[in-house]
């Protein structure tokens, strides 16, 4: 298990639900298990402009995660990701122990 930090920006058309429950269930790909719920952090930091136009949204809406993960399911999780239409971009960051 490794620290990493994941940043993921939504796109900003998405109601409130919609967003909870898309939310709801990346946060289920990143902690499967109870076990691991207590080692993620996470933080809205809301919406926000972008400083280019991403799929012609100049806003997003942006989330911030602290987790312990293995390695190993980080390619899972990109795939999940990349095959969601509402995110608009994510980015994976090991942290320096």
């Amino acid at each position: 298990m490794r620290d990493y930090e994941l940043t993921i920006i939504i796109q900003p058309e998405l109601e409130e639900q919609p967003r909870n429950e898309l939310l709801e269930r990346i946060q289920g790909w990143i902690v499967p298990g109870e076990a691991e719920a207590e080692a993620l952090k996470v933080d809205h930091w809301g919406m926000r402009e972008m400083a280019y136009s991403i799929r012609k949204f100049k806003r997003g809406y942006y989330v911030y995660y602290e987790v312990k993960i293995d390695p190993s399911r980080i390619t899972d999780l990109e795939r999940n990701m990349q095959f969601t239409e509402d995110i608009l971009r994510y980015m994976f960051v090991r942290k320096e122990s």
